[in-house]
């Protein structure tokens, strides 16, 4: 690119010049038809794949240097806009908002603004054959899709996942020419958002009890922390509150343990919700698990004063705050990755087998990006240190509270056919949480192995506590519901996910007493 002296008009600011390409690469980066986003995403023959695909160092290398190059530039922008000027006065409104936004623009995020998902559509596919499977992975290889659900059957798979607008066109070309037949399942996400919008605004007026948390709709991290600390003060006899970490952006990790006193080895449940932003139903069901085990406790005679609960509602707490803030539909922590891009997906940052499975999750800028290394994240390192040195517990199960499905999922995920030595317990004892939850509500849910029922992901939370902290029953519970709303789940579902929850909670409270 050539760029031509200007004799008039103000010179760029001094990092404005840097910004602004920054920008631009940005958004070349996000567009599929154009010559960058191609070499990154695309170059290479048929039989090698994209280059991201292929994870091919020399030439991450050279995507990273050329990176590196444009932080120079930015940092050297004086001395170049001493020399050259853009043709636009750089008084208009368009530089001011750079200039507000200088460092968040550097992470590929603008500080006051909010991700509007207008045309983003929202597809559901059934993927029949190798050959589709093989076109739904280039998709994700290309990060043309964002990828919402994925489950097995006998003889096919079926999956949604959310499109950009621009690259719709691409999308449904690359489905139709492999004769995979799209279904929309939501033709607007934009306006699903807004209405979730409007449902809290007109219930955050009602009156409240003794706290402002309620099960009518989606809370902040503050309402959540001021309910746990409403629990400690009014049950201290019950309720215990940790700090049990600080997440990337120095906000507290709260665990509240529940417990009725007594012998120090009986058994011990860890449960954790929010460990994807973007799933809100999950840390309202832990809310509700909690209210029930400290408000109702005559309710659950049968383990209630045998088994200690040590429950984390959010884990992802600035993910959680950045998705109410700025981007619903965000999924990772907020950590900073070298480049454009930013935050691991802590359920692929645990550390048993973490990077057993070399899947797109070793690319910074995707959805599952896995971290630099096993507990890189301070999230994934509380639960640790707390679960392994702090506690003490005896840990009879763990149970991870995500969206969605209505599953049941227990290890090993890292690799297909890969099952734990008593693989017939988690079997029985999730199709019992099952059975229980269809009697309860009709609610139908899976139970099975992650890596069958789904797919392959190494580095979560279960098989980490599973094959590292040998906590025997570990699970993954995926809630509501089946894919009409997605991770956008109206608040109105609360209570009944919660109470279904509830009673997996209850089979295996039920069942660890007697281990």
């Amino acid at each position: 690119m050539r760029l031509r002296k200007i004799s008039a008009g103000k010179p760029v600011s001094s990092p404005m010049l840097g910004i602004r390409v920054v920008n631009y690469l940005n958004k070349l980066l996000k567009e599929p038809n154009n010559r960058i986003h191609q070499f990154i995403f695309e170059s290479g023959s048929t039989r090698r794949g994209p280059l991201c695909a292929q994870h091919n160092s020399v030439a991450m290398w050279s995507v990273s240097l050329t990176c590196l190059l444009l932080i120079i530039l930015a940092s050297n922008a004086a001395e170049i806009s001493d020399e050259f000027s853009t043709e636009e006065p750089s008084t208009t409104p368009e530089t001011e908002a750079y200039e507000e936004t200088t460092e968040n623009v550097l992470s590929g995020v603008a500080d006051n603004s909010t991700e509007d998902f207008s045309g983003a559509q929202l597809y559901s596919v059934k993927l029949k054959t190798t050959a589709h499977q093989h076109v739904f992975q280039q998709l994700q290889e290309q990060s043309l899709v964002d990828v919402w659900l994925h489950v097995k059957s006998k003889k096919s798979s079926r999956a949604e996942f959310m499109v950009m607008p621009n690259y719709i066109p691409k999308v449904l070309t690359m489905l139709y020419d492999a004769g995979i037949q799209p279904k929309i399942v939501v033709p607007n996400m934009q306006r699903l958002i807004e209405k979730e919008k409007t449902e809290v605004v007109t219930k955050t007026n009602s009156a409240r009890a003794a706290y402002k948390m309620n099960w009518d709709e989606y809370h902040r991290y503050d309402t959540i922390h001021a309910l746990l600390l409403y629990y400690a003060n009014e049950y201290p006899d019950t309720c215990t509150l940790h700090t049990i970490g600080k997440t990337v952006e120095d906000r507290d990790i709260q665990l509240l343990k529940i417990s009725s006193g007594g012998e120090e080895n009986k058994p011990a449940v860890f449960i954790d919700g929010g460990m994807h932003a973007r799933e809100w139903i999950s840390p309202a069901v832990v809310t509700y698990i909690i209210k029930e085990l400290v408000e109702r406790r005559g309710k659950y005679r049968s383990f209630i004063n045998d088994v200690d609960f040590h429950i984390v509602p959010i884990v992802n707490v600035d993910g959680y705050e950045y998705s109410h803030a700025r981007n619903r539909l965000w999924r990772k922590n907020r950590a900073s990755i070298w480049g454009l891009c930013s935050g691991v997906d802590l359920n692929r940052n645990f550390g048993y087998k973490w990077a057993a499975y070399f899947g797109t999750h070793n690319f910074g800028c995707s959805e599952d990006y896995r971290g630099a290394t096993s507990f890189s994240e301070p999230e994934t390192k509380a639960i640790r240190e707390y679960i392994m040195f702090q506690s003490k517990a005896n840990y009879k199960a763990y149970l991870s509270f995500h969206s969605y499905g209505q599953m049941i999922l227990y290890p090993y995920g890292y690799a297909s056919g890969e099952l734990p030595p008593d693989v017939d317990d988690l079997e029985r004892v999730g199709k019992a949480a099952a059975n229980a939850v269809q009697e309860l509500s009709g609610t139908i849910y899976k139970a099975g192995n992650s890596a069958k029922l789904m797919y392959r992901t190494a580095g979560a939370s279960d098989d980490w506590a599973k094959g590292e902290a040998g906590i025997k029953y570990s699970y993954i519970i995926e809630l509501s519901d089946k894919g009409r709303y997605g991770f956008t789940l109206p608040a109105k579902f609360i209570k009944p996910t919660g109470a279904d929850a509830m009673e997996i909670v209850k089979v295996v409270a039920n069942e660890i007493k007697q281990v």
